[in-house]
């Protein structure tokens, strides 16, 4: 064989061998760190702090190492989680009168540093959180506790001021907020957090501490050796890339094994044989809010003419691709009170004109979103044609984030009210009760009931689910709230929101909830 020929030869070999290495990438060849998984984590890392955490994807960052009482499943469900049980009146954890519940900790599990997890952690969390010099994010849950006690290492007696029938599941849980048991030791009794050394290496319960923390670049989790979950990964590493798209790059040149990906990339991870897409239905509507207590807007024929000029169907396929199923109410079918006999809403522009012919002339209806987010600008952008074709005028004014949600005293558009229509969304919690903010109590700017919407008969409903000793009892309190809204329209819900990841298809045990992606990371293996 000469040697032209041999050169031939070796070059049809690499040849090959290079396509079927290709074949292999393609049909999901294994690559990674076996026992690392990096997430690329989109936002900035500010704070570590569970009690200071604000955004969806902070909380449950936090998750991680610093653990609540009760989490959600991935079957959506609570859990009991440093409880032996989740406290009902059945099992006696919920008094008669509903005033006390009784929290019966789990043995036998440590912090990170090997200290033992006991009743005075719950105490210290509990009294942090309600210190004033601390800015947690959400204390309303919990002033409506009238005391807290300890009478043994492993029982924490919680006396509530009112009935409420949702607080296991608000009060130390993985709900809208995650409040994770802090340790009492690290701090020396000092419930003052914001100056506090455990901010710079934060650890609990949860199945891995903060190794390393570089800012605007990473943060490093490593196994908790003392956790009692006992994590299969020896570390998580989350890399900051505050890009979507430069997120997805990472993830297909595999320097992240783990992303969110857009609704205009879903069908690429699905064409990728080399990735897995997970799709998670969230505890999320997204909808327009309309401020009632604008002139136009107090008006119910102008907001059911909104509501019928609005095609909610193709708002759907073109801003979620087809991704999100169409939302009739604001609590979505995740939950069992969903009421289903409420139909979707008709699209109608000769229905929106007549009720707009019964009120009048209308002065160019305000309608705000958020700039930076790609499907708020499509909504809203569709949402003023379609008003436009049905004879309603409106202008668009788009805002940063800060600027959007800011507080009223500063500017903020949502919270000073300073709209007619809202492209917005609500994610709730792990109870029902998180998805109705609609009560009078809570209008803007001191709540979040942005349409500033206040009706007696949903405020009756509301009282009555607290109250309620069955759950027959309370799914018709929240029948009556859905059906309320429906009739009032103080907002029109549009979808309800999927989220879709992708993932280096060799981790295993990835089981996201409706409320959270890192719920479960003791089970996440990549081998």
């Amino acid at each position: 064989m000469n040697d032209s020929v041999r050169v031939l030869l070796r070059r049809l070999a690499i040849a090959l061998a290079v396509l079927v290495l290709a074949g292999c990438a393609r049909s999901g060849a294994r690559w990674g760190k076996p026992g690392e998984v990096r997430y690329a984590f989109r936002g900035d890392i500010w704070t570590l702090d569970p009690l200071f955490a604000f955004s969806q994807r902070l909380i449950d960052l936090t998750q991680i190492y610093c653990q609540p009482l009760i989490a959600v499943g991935p079957d959506d469900r609570a859990q009991p989680l440093l409880v032996t049980e989740i406290p009902t009146r059945g099992n006696g954890g919920i008094s008669p009168d509903g005033l006390t519940i009784t929290y019966h900790l789990r043995r036998n599990v440590r912090f990170a540093d090997g200290v033992p997890f006991t009743s005075k952690d719950v105490a210290f969390t509990y009294r942090a959180i309600l210190d004033p010099r601390n800015p947690v994010t959400e204390i309303a849950p919990y002033q409506r506790i009238a005391s807290l006690r300890t009478p043994d290492p492993y029982t924490v007696v919680v006396r509530l001021k009112t009935p409420w029938t949702g607080a296991v599941r608000e009060l130390f849980a993985e709900t809208d907020y995650i409040y994770g048991i802090l340790p009492a030791h690290a701090f020396d009794g000092n419930t003052d957090l914001v100056h506090a050394a455990w901010n710079r290496h934060p650890f609990g319960t949860g199945p891995f501490y903060v190794k390393e923390w570089k800012r605007g670049d990473r943060v490093v989790f490593e196994r908790n050796r003392y956790s009692w979950q006992r994590p299969k990964l020896r570390r998580i590493v989350m890399k900051i890339i505050p890009d979507q798209n430069a997120a997805f790059v990472a993830l297909r040149s595999h320097a992240v094994d783990l992303a969110d990906v857009s609704f205009a990339q879903v069908a690429q991870v699905r064409a990728d044989r080399g990735l897995a897409l997970v799709a998670v239905p969230r505890n999320q509507v997204d909808e327009l809010e309309l401020q009632t207590q604008r002139p136009a807007m107090r008006d119910v024929r102008v907001r059911r003419a909104i509501a019928a000029a609005v095609d909610r169907a193709a708002i759907a396929r073109a801003a979620f691709f087809g991704l999100a199923p169409l939302a009739s109410t604001e609590i979505p079918p995740l939950f069992s009170e969903h009421d289903p006999s409420i139909p979707q809403l008709a699209y109608d522009p000769e229905a929106a004109r007549a009720l707009l012919a019964a009120h009048g002339a209308l002065a160019p209806l305000v309608i705000v979103f958020n700039a930076a987010d790609e499907p708020s600008r499509t909504m809203a952008t569709m949402v003023q044609a379609d008003l436009t074709r049905a004879g309603i005028p409106s202008r668009l004014r788009g805002y940063a984030p800060s600027l959007l949600y800011g507080p009223a005293a500063s500017g903020g558009i949502y919270y000073g009210g300073r709209f007619d229509i809202a492209v917005t969304g609500w994610i709730g919690g792990l109870d029902p009760e998180s998805s109705e903010v609609w009560r009078c109590v809570n209008r803007a700017p001191n709540g979040p009931n942005l349409a500033r919407w206040c009706d007696a008969r949903y405020d009756a409903a509301f009282d009555a689910q607290q109250r309620a000793t069955t759950a027959a009892a309370r799914t018709r309190a929240f029948v009556t709230m859905q059906r309320q809204m429906r009739a009032e329209l103080p907002l029109v819900p549009l979808v309800y929101v999927t989220d879709y990841l992708a993932s280096n298809p060799s981790l295993h045990g990835f089981k996201p909830n409706m409320l959270y992606d890192f719920s479960q990371t003791q089970d996440w293996d990549l081998r």
